[in-house]
């Protein structure tokens, strides 16, 4: 049974990245840690783009309540009085906003959900999603002039697997990637090339599909991701439908 915490009010203070409080990515996880503190909720809420070594730099987090938190993401209301070891992800669909349990890759019910207890996470969506943005910058490593790449792959019926990747240089600009998650509207940046996929970055990301089914046990279809890179960091938006 995972440990008990206090029931979390609106005023109780959670830690949330700065990627999230600026803006420049949505919440992709929350986990409850065990705290000492009355007035700590016990909350991390974190960017679906920050990395390892981002969230262990020391200067990423700022204390907000839960109430700031829902008024950013309101699908949250009803995930604050889970205990102490759970750990969710979020995904943004053409459903919505999914809430999805890390441990188990089953969506959260409105009502909170069972939450998993502490241990160890066998079953970790961004830590694939991780791999798959480090196997793309490896992928295209030889390529010179990009630090952009947007990729779309479309699985379906019995049809083999389809990608496409086209790279861009941004020139250190901060491009609007949105559109092009949503609407597949393309940004206006210098254009590198538009590289096969390789076969075995394909199959990685049809095995990442295959385990990661919805409630009802649907899986999606596309799943379009941006990586942009700065020297040895990268940054990952994905969305899937």
């Amino acid at each position: 049974m995972a440990p008990s915490a206090p029931p979390t009010g609106r005023a109780a203070a959670c830690l949330v990245t700065t990627s999230v409080l600026a803006g420049r990515a949505h919440i992709g996880r929350l986990v409850r840690q065990a705290t000492h503190d009355p007035g700590d909720s016990g909350w991390r809420v974190l960017a679906h783009t920050d990395t390892e070594a981002f969230i262990n730099s020391g200067d990423c987090w700022r204390s907000v309540t839960v109430e700031d938190v829902s008024a950013m993401e309101p699908a949250l209301h009803a995930v604050w009085q889970m205990p102490v070891g759970t750990d969710l992800q979020l995904f943004h669909d053409e459903r919505g906003v999914r809430i999805v349990d890390t441990a188990t890759g089953q969506s959260v019910s409105s009502s909170g959900g069972a939450p998993r207890a502490p241990g160890p996470v066998p079953y970790d969506i961004g830590k694939r999603e991780d791999a798959i943005a480090s196997e793309t910058c490896t992928a295209f490593g030889r390529i010179a002039g990009w630090d952009l790449a947007l990729v779309t792959v479309t699985v379906g019926g019995h049809a083999a697997p389809t990608g496409r990747c086209m790279l861009y240089a941004t020139r250190g600009a901060d491009p609007e990637l949105e559109p092009w998650l949503d609407a597949n509207a393309l940004p206006p940046l210098p254009f590198v090339g538009d590289p096969p996929l390789p076969p075995r970055l394909l199959g990685d990301i049809v095995a990442h599909r295959a385990a990661m089914p919805d409630g009802d046990g649907n899986l999606w279809t596309t799943m379009r991701y941006a990586v942009q890179r700065e020297e040895q960091f990268y940054y990952f938006a994905c969305r899937y439908r």
